[in-house]
This record gives C-alpha cells, structure tokens and sequence, in this order.
C-alpha cells in the first residue's frame, strides 16, 4: 500500500526540526515535530514547491541524513524522539525499511566504503546515549558501537 496525500498550492505548515538538503541540490527534506517528512523541489532558480508529504514516525523527528551515495537511488535516512527509523526513497515517497531502536538519535553521518568491488553505506548515530552506534544504511541493523572503555563520557 502506498499512501497518496494531495495538497493545494501550500503544504501543510508544520513546524521544521531537522532539514536536509539531496547532494544534487534537487531536493530539500524537512522533518517536523508532530513526525511528518516534507520533500520539496529545489528549482535552479531557488524556487521550493511541496512534492510530498511523508508518514512514518510517530514522534518528532530528531535528524536526517543521507541514505545512499548513489545518484541513481536517492535515499534518506530519519530518526524520531521515540527511536524510530526509516529508510525512504527520495523519487517516490516510499518508505523501504522501518525499524525501532530503544534510543534517541540527534543526529546521524552517513559514510561509504568500498569492500573489494562492492560499495556499503554505514550511519555513524548518536544522541542520548553514550556510544556511537556503527548502523547499516540499507538495513537499519546496528552492526557495532564504539564505546569508550575508559570514560563512558568521552
């Protein structure tokens, strides 16, 4: 089921959280405190129209970040007050993988690596906790942390 939502010539106000900008500079993602992503179209010209309006979370979205680094598979990442994440596709609204975590992310860096010929995008999170979390970016899997032995603090 892929969820469809109409506006007219304004989107919905809703009050901005985290924003995003698509490394081609085509897009602009905005996530809002009552849990609801925004794509925008980012004309050339710096005119923003409303493309879609996304539905996913059920808390304030707390960060975005970039999902992919591939130009052809645009995918963003965000992460809610009440641990939840998704995976969506920039192109169509849809949300490819959903999971939720027993914490709260402020904020995520997405980082590609090559393994012999094969490309893998990782997320390094953080927030309110105390380690960074090493997160598969296609799968949402927490692969490892990185904690501090010493300091939990850092």
């Amino acid at each position: 089921v892929l969820p469809v939502i109409l506006w007219g010539r304004k989107a919905p106000t809703h009050c901005i959280s985290a924003l995003l900008v698509t490394d081609d500079l085509s897009t602009v993602v905005t996530g809002c405190h009552d849990g609801q992503i925004c794509l925008w179209d980012l004309s050339p010209e710096l005119e923003i129209n409303p493309r879609a309006l996304l539905f996913g979370h059920t808390a304030s979205i707390t960060c975005l970040s970039k999902g992919s680094a591939s130009s052809e598979k645009q995918y963003v990442v965000s992460a809610s007050e009440s641990g939840e994440m998704c995976l969506w596709d920039v192109n169509d609204g849809r949300c490819i993988e959903f999971t939720k975590l027993a914490c709260t992310h402020t904020g995520m860096q997405f980082y590609q690596f090559t393994v012999g010929t094969q490309r893998e995008g990782r997320l390094l999170c953080y927030g309110h906790y105390p380690e960074i979390l090493v997160v598969d970016a296609v799968s949402l899997e927490v692969l490892y942390s990185l904690v501090s032995k010493i300091s939990p603090d850092w």
